[in-house]
């Protein structure tokens, strides 16, 4: 009589990749140092009596601001956190030597990958929502402090309001492209050191290049292939491309932009390009993987 071997269930290999997350005492210590940050960026908002002023003059304009500033600290400590915590969770299994057992258990390799992704993408929508709550709270008891009521942030423009919506967006957009480029690594090097180091060096080595460019630029006297290049890469158009789709404020790049102008359709087309070919790369090393049962 022959015995059916029950596989794991998709979800159930969500579960399993929350836990090895949860028993992480780096995912919780990073969680922690970012609400110390957050805390320490809040005090340096309170204390600028230029922007109690402008809230009380402008509100439109400090609520830009406000959201540029607390904006810019989420696409940047969201990426680190998620880079991390997605590297080791990609590469941990090939680094630990487990990934045999797990593949042997009946797991299978595509429902692994997948099973990583979602919980990554999991944790990246519960980050985005949990910040936004509590920013809008720490605006909230700012202008209560300082105006007395909530009535600056009551009457924003609807404008306003379309072009948070693009910044979630494009926040969704960053955490999706870091997910995915973690597991490219992991596949591509199948090791956590290399996974980690890969993605983490990625994006400052992506916007140091365009310093580069300029300078050859300036030192050639010739603009092309120079100024051209940094139109195909990667940071650069996820850097600017909230500036190009938003319809009201345009907000300006914290980090390096392309040398020459794209626009929002260009950037969108090569960020999805960018998040196909990492998510090919982690599909084919994950399906065809020198580890083999």
């Amino acid at each position: 009589m022959s015995v059916m071997t029950q596989r794991p269930s998709f979800f159930g290999a969500v579960r399993g990749e929350a836990l090895k997350i949860s028993r992480q005492l780096s995912f919780w210590l990073m969680l922690a140092g970012s609400l110390v940050l957050l805390a320490i960026i809040t005090l340096a908002i309170s204390s600028a009596s230029n922007i109690q002023d402008q809230l009380k003059t402008n509100p439109t304009a400090f609520a830009y601001g406000a959201r540029d500033v607390f904006g810019t600290v989420f696409q940047i400590g969201s990426g680190i956190f998620l880079l991390i915590v997605g590297s080791r969770l990609f590469a941990m299994e090939y680094s630990s030597g487990t990934i045999r057992i797990i593949y042997a258990r009946g797991t299978g390799r595509l429902r692994l990958l997948l099973a990583k992704m979602l919980i990554l993408a999991i944790i990246g929508a519960v980050l985005l929502v949990g910040y936004s709550a509590i920013a809008a709270g720490i605006l909230a008891l700012l202008a209560s402090a300082w105006t007395g009521s909530l009535a600056p942030l009551q009457h924003l423009p609807n404008e306003f309001w379309q072009d948070v919506e693009m910044w979630a967006l494009v926040q969704g957009m960053s955490m999706g492209i870091v997910i995915l480029m973690a597991a490219a690594a992991a596949g591509i090097g199948r090791s956590l050191a290399f996974a980690m180091a890969a993605s983490l060096a990625f994006f400052p080595v992506d916007n140091f290049t365009v310093i580069l460019e300029a300078l050859g630029a300036r030192i050639t006297k010739q603009d092309h292939p120079w100024l051209t290049i940094s139109q195909y890469q990667l940071g650069p158009n996820l850097n600017t491309v909230l500036g190009l789709i938003e319809p009201g404020h345009h907000a300006r790049s914290a980090f390096a932009s392309p040398l020459t102008p794209v626009d929002g359709t260009h950037a969108l087309v090569l960020i999805g390009a960018f998040a196909a070919a990492f998510a090919v790369i982690a599909i084919v090393r994950a399906v065809r993987p020198d580890v083999l049962e």
